[in-house]
């Protein structure tokens, strides 16, 4: 039997494997993701072929990598792969797998809750009336119908949010470098566009050096005052000192981040022995993502906008059949060109 390794193993993972075994096939579950777990408890696993792990683990660690001479394939349970080395695995010969769709009206479907959420500041009614303190004045919100949102990104995430605020009665405006027809008379020419033009902001795009502080301080001055930004994409889009003083400015009215840039800093119970707290950068984000937690206006979730039940039967799904491919000699949902 050959031994396939998953981290970040949950119930839903251990469950859902449980009832669609491979042949051939023994299914090894850690709860941790893999830069946690000790090289004593891998070594029964030394020989191994296959791994998955998920996004919420840090950056692959090429000292785990290596401790594994045999690896041949990284299956991701995510459409995101920024948490791995791809020319470290090229260099390998390494294939890595991902998830391409899974839940794309999922994520826009959160991404649209947290708008709600701040637009009707729903959060703070709630938590007021558990305490006995109610002030009407403190809960005024704004209607969504007629405003303009700015859709960055045209992805399958992206045309699910656009139908979603149509449906709403707002008016979209959409960029993305690679234009679909079918928006066509939503489109956009630049990015100027929306931040100038834009009551709300919503980021639907991968984590790539071209994106990385997509919004930052020069973004945010071009924005109306009392914008709102929607985050449900990767942190990395957002310069988080530059978030930090927009909204201490009164630039941004409120923000709705699934996704904060160093997230694994609040994810991570291991994140105190990581090499990355010598990281200054690391450090300071991290103290601002902290920061950032004590708005009023800012409603932060721990990366869980993907997190339905039917997403996670979808990322499970493609993730045993990437498996069971490889093992059949079949690569696909390749990510490495």
């Amino acid at each position: 039997m050959e031994n396939i390794l998953f981290f970040d193993a949950d119930k839903e993972l251990r469950d859902f494997a449980a009832t669609h075994p491979i042949k051939g096939a023994n299914f090894v579950f850690f709860d941790t993701g893999l830069n946690a777990v000790s090289l004593k408890a891998l070594e029964p696993y030394r020989d191994t072929r296959i791994i998955s792990g998920f996004i919420h683990s840090e950056t692959l660690s090429t000292e785990k990598l290596d401790f594994f001479p045999n690896l041949q394939l990284i299956a991701t349970r995510s459409t995101g792969f920024n948490h791995i080395d791809l020319d470290y695995c090229r260099q390998r010969g390494i294939a890595v797998e991902n998830v391409p769709a899974y839940g794309a009206a999922t994520v826009a479907e959160f991404a649209f809750g947290l708008l709600l959420a701040l637009a009707r500041k729903i959060i703070r009614a709630k938590n007021d009336m558990a305490h006995n303190r109610i002030e009407n004045s403190n809960y005024m919100g704004f209607d969504l119908m007629g405003k303009t949102i700015g859709i960055i990104g045209t992805g399958s995430i992206g045309r699910h949010m656009i139908q979603i605020a149509q449906g709403f009665g707002m008016k979209v405006l959409a960029y993305d470098p690679f234009r679909n027809p079918v928006l066509k008379d939503l489109y956009v020419d630049d990015l100027d566009t929306i931040y100038r033009e834009s009551d709300i902001i919503s980021l639907h795009v991968p984590s790539t050096p071209e994106n990385y502080h997509m919004i930052n301080e020069a973004a945010f001055d071009k924005m109306k005052k009392g914008v709102i930004i929607i985050n449900t994409a990767r942190g990395d889009l957002i310069d988080t000192q530059a978030l930090y003083f927009a909204l201490r400015k009164g630039i941004v009215a409120g923000a709705g981040v699934d996704v904060l840039e160093n997230e694994d800093f609040l994810l991570h119970d291991e994140v105190a022995t990581s090499p990355r707290m010598s990281d200054n950068d690391f450090l300071l984000d991290s103290a601002m993502n902290l920061k950032l937690l004590q708005f009023r206006n800012v409603i932060a979730t721990p990366h869980i906008a993907f997190n339905s039940i039917d997403a996670i039967n979808r990322i499970n799904a493609t993730t045993i059949d990437n498996i069971q491919n490889f093992m059949a000699g079949k690569i696909t949902n390749n990510v490495i060109k």
